[in-house]
């Protein structure tokens, strides 16, 4: 009922400020918000050279992605946790994992990670590549090691085949750092591409005046002080509950690698690409509705209440950072 009521008083919150828009130009606003946001940005887009280029490449990490060999019971794969028709994340198989007390993170999304410099929810990983090999040998995630992976992928005819097909130049082409290549070509492709990118390089009209309104106070309200870059987020560590403490303080992120009272509960920032398609939010998944966690961030962030009609417009602002899905690019071929 309060959602009902909440799209209610959003439908005639628009109508009644549609004909305002439509008299007062927004281009004033969309130069401010594209102003404030360009210089840390760059736009998320498709690379046809590099795809073409590294074709073998990425259809073997591809294929590595979804193989639930690969992990220790033989029953995980990549793509379960990070569904890729899911925005990369799978909320519903994380719940389940978490209450059976498999998972004690999210998970976050593996779309458009390329760009990151901080990996993991704690941001203890500074290296993609080293961030792979971590999820197939983590005891949180695939439980692997790197002799049980090469000697199954020895094993198997078809992995031969397209191993040398991807590394034609080398005598012993199954090699564990190989793996980590292959994946990392065909992660790094993960794209969506969303009307923000369209907007700060120059369309004013890919976000609707809403949106315009919603970014201009994720800016004012320094938002963007810690989600910035261009995945507004993954780019640092910050603590969670600078202002009001977050309840949860069973996890204390950060401090677990360092050791130092100075790290407690710091974690990295969260990219917000996709968010509205990536619940549950925060490092514990405590909350699934996507404004309760835009109004619980800025209370415990900034001391501040939003009022719900600002809850509503950087909801619809961050509602521009959802892209399409590439269809085409992780449809897993047939075995030949």
């Amino acid at each position: 009922m309060k959602n009902k009521r909440y799209s209610c008083w959003l439908a005639l919150y628009v109508l009644s400020t549609g004909f305002l828009f439509a008299q007062k130009p927004v281009e004033g606003k969309a130069t401010q918000l594209r102003t404030s946001l360009e210089p840390y940005f760059v736009a998320v887009e498709k690379n046809e050279s590099f795809i073409k280029s590294n074709k073998e490449k990425i259809a073997l990490g591809k294929r590595l992605f979804f193989d639930k060999q690969l992990s220790l019971g033989k029953g995980v794969s990549c793509n379960d946790c990070h569904d890729l028709q899911k925005y990369g994340t799978n909320g519903t198989y994380y719940l389940n994992q978490k209450n059976k007390e498999n998972f004690y993170r999210d998970v976050p999304s593996v779309y458009n990670n390329l760009s990151y410099e901080l990996f993991n929810v704690d941001g203890g990983v500074s290296n993609y590549a080293k961030k792979i090999q971590q999820a197939f040998t983590s005891q949180h995630e695939m439980g692997s090691n790197e002799d049980e992976i090469v000697t199954y992928l020895k094993e198997s005819k078809v992995y031969k085949k397209e191993f040398k097909k991807a590394f034609p130049k080398q005598s012993k082409a199954i090699l564990f750092k190989n793996v980590l290549e292959v994946m990392q070509k065909f992660m790094s492709e993960l794209k969506t591409p969303a009307p923000i990118d369209a907007f700060i390089t120059g369309d004013t009209n890919a976000l609707t005046p809403i949106q315009i309104e919603g970014g201009i106070l994720f800016v004012n309200r320094a938002c963007y002080s810690c989600h910035t870059g261009s995945n507004f987020g993954g780019q640092m560590i910050n603590k969670l509950g600078v202002e009001v403490p977050w309840p949860n303080q069973k996890d204390l992120g950060f401090y677990h690698l360092k050791k130092q009272v100075a790290y407690k509960m710091f974690f990295r920032v969260a990219p917000l690409r996709n968010v509205e398609k990536t619940a549950p939010y925060f490092h514990d998944a405590t909350v699934v509705l996507l404004d309760k966690a835009i109004k619980l961030m800025g209370i415990h962030e900034r001391g501040i209440q939003l009022k719900v009609v600002e809850i509503a417009k950087i909801k619809e602002f961050l509602k521009s950072f959802t892209g399409e899905i590439p269809k085409e690019y992780i449809k897993m071929n047939k075995s030949k």
